[in-house]
Parts: C-alpha cells; sequence; structure tokens
C-alpha cells in the first residue's frame, strides 16, 4: 500500500509510525491536477524505486526547481 498526499498529516504519521502504508507526500503547494499528474508521471522510475525499498517510508517530491 502506498498513499499519495499534498496533507501533512500523512507525512507526519510516516515519521511516527514508519510503513506500512508508505506515504508519498507531494510537497507542491496548491498546484492542479494535471501538475500533479506531470509530476508523477517525471517522477516514475524514483517512485517505482520507492515502492521496491523496504527501508524507506517516505518519499517527498516536489516540483522541479524548488
Amino acid at each position: 500500500l502506498c498513499i499519495v498526499s499534498k496533507d501533512n498529516d500523512f507525512r507526519q504519521l510516516s515519521f511516527l509510525k514508519g510503513s506500512p502504508p508508505k506515504v508519498i507526500w507531494l510537497s507542491i503547494g496548491n498546484a492542479g491536477t494535471d501538475e500533479i499528474a506531470a509530476l508523477l508521471k517525471n517522477r516514475r522510475a524514483q517512485i517505482d524505486a520507492f515502492q521496491v525499498n523496504k527501508d524507506e517510508a517516505l518519499l517527498i517530491l516536489e516540483k522541479s526547481g524548488d
């Protein structure tokens, strides 16, 4: 299970409890659906590597240039 969210509560839960579930936290401010979809597509390899890494519970994705 992997949760993708912009909600800070999921990031905090990941810090406190670890995984499961794994959390992909989108640190992208007030982005629209198209921008979020593009970010997830562009970071596909990073997301795939995160999902198979048993030691990582949190992945933070930011817009390029942030």
